[in-house]
């Protein structure tokens, strides 16, 4: 596996990065809607505040939308405390290539396992945080992880990204930009009964990511580096914090948008059910289904259509009219710029 001299590698940025460039875990909070925890422990980006997350929060929620906490130095070195991460709405943590000891302290795993357990929203991202002996519970327990496949690719410079279901998008190239060794060693995630993939790798057809249900937590074991194209990846950060947060992300963006609304009746359903939604303007729009996996199942709707309300009825059928098991799906509106997705449980 990673056979590296870690105590020469840490040696070496002490050295070369000077604890002057660190930023502090915030003093005094703004009650932005974000907590950001670069924590590192010393591999991560050689630039901090790491350019690429602190550039496309600050596109989606504004400079006050957010704060920041790290980058954090020592493997040991704890990351925000309980109380601090209660003071946000949702908190994105990453771990980066972090692969040193565990990549989350035993107080951090605490507070985290707090902060989701108080109804917390809380992403986590470490392409290593598996392999880095962090135990399997943790995971299981606060992410709906069900089994893993470590390293489905070892050593790439680069591969591609999907968002899927709520976050269903086009795929993106990523560059591994680490600053000590720029290759990625992701995990392909399988996701219990309380939670789905919400990215996949199309180069290599795993899925390195998953999403929570009940939208609260998130686990990638891969991060969106140095992406082309960005304006994907940052569509990609935008849905997720819109799952997590609905309306936030719309809050700050280039065009002022409003979410769309779904509405599913009934639901759960046996043998149809129908979707309805309004259109505060006309536009191009489209209405698709989505398995678990993130696989498209149909579209209902994809047509310019005049500002008013619509019904479309689905029988829980595929494209090709075949019917679809139990289970549950993600119904995902679309107009020019703005987006709803639901889930729908179909029970046969």
């Amino acid at each position: 596996m990673k056979n590296y001299v870690h105590s020469f590698i840490m040696i070496s940025y002490v050295l070369c990065i000077s604890k002057a460039l660190a930023y502090q875990s915030p003093t005094s909070l703004r009650q932005a809607s974000i907590l950001f925890v670069e924590d590192p422990a010393g591999w991560g980006v050689a630039t901090h505040p790491d350019p690429l997350w602190h550039g496309v929060l600050t596109s989606i929620v504004g400079p006050d939308g957010f704060d920041w906490f790290g980058p954090t130095e020592d493997p040991y070195e704890d990351g925000p405390d309980l109380t601090t991460m209660q003071q946000y709405d949702l908190v994105i943590w990453n771990n980066y290539d972090h692969f040193d000891a565990p990549t989350l302290t035993d107080d951090d795993q605490l507070n985290i396992s707090s902060y989701i357990s108080g109804g917390g929203r809380f992403w986590l991202i470490g392409q290593d945080a598996i392999y880095s002996n962090v135990n399997i519970s943790f995971f299981q327990n606060n992410f709906n992880l069900e089994t893993f496949i470590e390293n489905y690719v070892f050593g790439a410079p680069s591969t591609h990204i999907q968002g899927l279901a709520e976050a269903a998008g086009n795929f993106f190239h990523i560059y591994a930009d680490y600053w000590y060794l720029p290759e990625f060693y992701p995990d392909d995630l399988t996701p219990n009964a309380d939670a789905h993939h919400i990215i996949k790798d199309t180069e290599w057809t795993y899925y390195p990511g998953i999403l929570s249900n009940d939208s609260l937590t998130s686990f990638w074991a891969i991060d969106g580096r140095d992406p082309n194209p960005y304006s994907t990846w940052e569509q990609l950060v935008q849905d997720m914090i819109g799952v997590f947060l609905p309306g936030v992300a719309e809050t700050v963006t280039k065009i002022p948008v409003q979410k769309l609304q779904l509405h599913i009746s009934p639901d759960p359903f046996v043998y149809s059910t129908i979707i309805s939604y309004s259109i505060s303007r006309a536009e191009y729009v489209s209405l698709q289904i989505f398995d678990r996996m993130g696989k498209h199942i149909t579209t209902l709707v994809d047509e310019f259509q005049t500002t008013g309300s619509y019904a479309v009825q689905w029988k829980g059928l595929d494209t090709n009219g075949a019917t679809l098991p139990s289970g549950v799906y993600f119904c995902r509106l679309a107009g020019e710029t703005s987006f709803a997705t639901t889930t729908i449980v179909l029970l046969k």
